[in-house]
């Protein structure tokens, strides 16, 4: 579909203008990123409170005056609004995360199982695609779906975010005894899905440093995947970066090796 540009001067062949991320894949991208940064900034607080605001009740205060130097309220209390909002992105996470689990199998335009499963000739395509990121020769032809080794990159990272899930919610059921708000089953489920975190990582201490370790592994993910989309978009100008914005690139209907024969 679109535009065909013309360029007989490229060696790669036309210049085609494809669709490569609807709406709704747009919409999951920038609401995953902004949930994912909201929990690292929080996190980060979380695990070492840098920042002090107020002072909280303190009995020496209340013997000597009879009055409680506690500050403002809000300021005492800023872990309760961290951990409030480490919560409310960890549900936007999880939800988003399950929704693109049903895009990458049920997708009627790309479903990604497609490109992520090692059969054919997927792996020996991303072998080639990561040949060509250390060697810069022999470029593989791109196409209007995503290439096998960023499948592969993106298939893992979600499983990271799947275990930065579980760990996480062992972490926040830990405590949990008895009921909730919402009946018996839900700490029972969090349990039933998250104890064997306890046995694989050696107690809830070694729970909190996967938790942790996962983060940053998260946050190099990050700087990976601006950076190759950069280098890409201005290596093989083919206008990757744009994808998550307007959900269309560019592609060449030719690889560096077919452009030589």
């Amino acid at each position: 579909m679109g535009l065909i540009m013309q360029n007989k001067n490229s060696k790669y062949g036309e210049i085609q203008l494809v669709h490569r991320m609807t709406v709704i894949k747009r919409i999951i991208h920038w609401s995953f990123f902004a949930a994912i940064i909201n929990n690292i900034i929080t996190g980060f607080y979380i695990a070492y409170p840098f920042l002090i605001f107020g002072k909280t009740p303190t009995q020496a205060d209340s013997l000597s005056t009879g009055v409680l130097n506690s500050g403002e309220t809000y300021q005492a209390f800023i872990m309760t609004w961290m951990r409030e909002f480490h919560f409310i992105g960890a549900v936007i996470i999880d939800v988003i995360f399950f929704v693109w689990l049903y895009l990458a199998f049920f997708s009627w335009k790309e479903p990604l199982y497609k490109s992520f499963i090692p059969f054919g000739d997927k792996l020996e395509e991303a072998w080639r695609m990561l040949k060509h990121y250390f060697t810069l020769k022999d470029r593989p032809k791109t196409g209007r779906y995503q290439d096998p080794l960023n499948a592969i990159i993106f298939t893992l990272f979600h499983l990271l975010i799947l275990l930065q899930m579980l760990t996480g919610f062992q972490m926040y059921v830990a405590s949990f005894t008895g009921t909730s708000a919402v009946g018996a089953w839900w700490p029972w489920l969090l349990h039933f899905s998250t104890d064997w975190t306890l046995v694989v990582f050696g107690g809830l201490t070694g729970v909190t440093l996967v938790h942790l370790f996962i983060m940053w592994l998260i946050i190099i993910f990050i700087a990976y995947h601006v950076y190759i989309e950069v280098w890409r978009s201005i290596m093989w100008k083919e206008g990757d970066i744009l994808i998550p914005f307007g959900g269309y690139k560019y592609m060449r209907n030719k690889s560096e090796s077919e452009s030589d024969i």
